[in-house]
């Protein structure tokens, strides 16, 4: 059953596997001269990132955000949890369960990342966005529950949405910094055994 899913999910990523080179080009292509030239350092400095760790590491399964840097919380409407030590989004990478690169983005400075979740009777939804600036952001519709852990990303965050049933991601839209927006969907599936918790793994590397 989960071959099988994995397999219909490949399939419907299929349009969106295009915009990974399309984003590599859109980062090329669209500088010229002296644009091209003070890009490089940035474009250079990224490349790096992919002999590294990611710093972030989101799991499907029931929304887990990994960090190696415990976050600044507040929830004034939504749940905020804000990181300062390195507030630029500088790499993105999404993977999909079965190990293929489905996305990537070397530059990814003022990205915007949206996450929409669904639990396993499908009727309740929502989302948790990714920003980053002066701090590196997430704002989530439900709270986070933190808790610490023996690893490498020794943070651990736990999305609380779920009302008692399993969650997953539904979907990942990613608008990079030039504007082009990519997403992700996943296989509509049902619920008990038939419900898919492993779908994607988004990598965000920090600077």
């Amino acid at each position: 059953m989960k071959k099988t899913s994995r397999r219909s999910l490949g399939r419907q990523l299929t349009p969106a596997k295009a915009a990974v080179p399309v984003a590599s080009l859109a980062m090329n292509t669209g500088a010229e001269g002296p644009t091209a030239q003070q890009n490089l350092p940035a474009i250079r400095n990224n490349f790096y990132h992919q002999d590294t760790p990611p710093p972030i590491e989101i799991i499907d399964g029931s929304l887990i955000v990994e960090s190696d840097e415990q976050f600044n919380e507040s929830n004034p409407s939504r749940f905020l949890y804000q990181g300062i030590a390195r507030p630029k989004i500088a790499h993105i990478r999404v993977i999909q369960d079965n190990g293929d690169k489905i996305y990537e983005d070397l530059n990814a400075d003022s990205s915007v990342i949206q996450i929409v979740w669904i639990n396993e009777d499908k009727n309740a939804t929502g989302n948790v966005i990714i920003t980053d600036g002066n701090v590196f952001q997430i704002d989530s519709d439900k709270t986070l529950k933190h808790s610490p852990v023996k690893k490498r990303r020794s943070h651990r965050y736990d999305h609380q949405g779920g009302g008692g049933k399993r969650i997953r991601i539904e979907s990942i839209e990613i608008t990079n910094p030039r504007g082009g927006t990519t997403k992700f969907i996943a296989t509509k599936t049902g619920t008990g055994d038939n419900f898919i918790s492993d779908e994607f793994r988004l990598l965000i590397w920090r600077e």
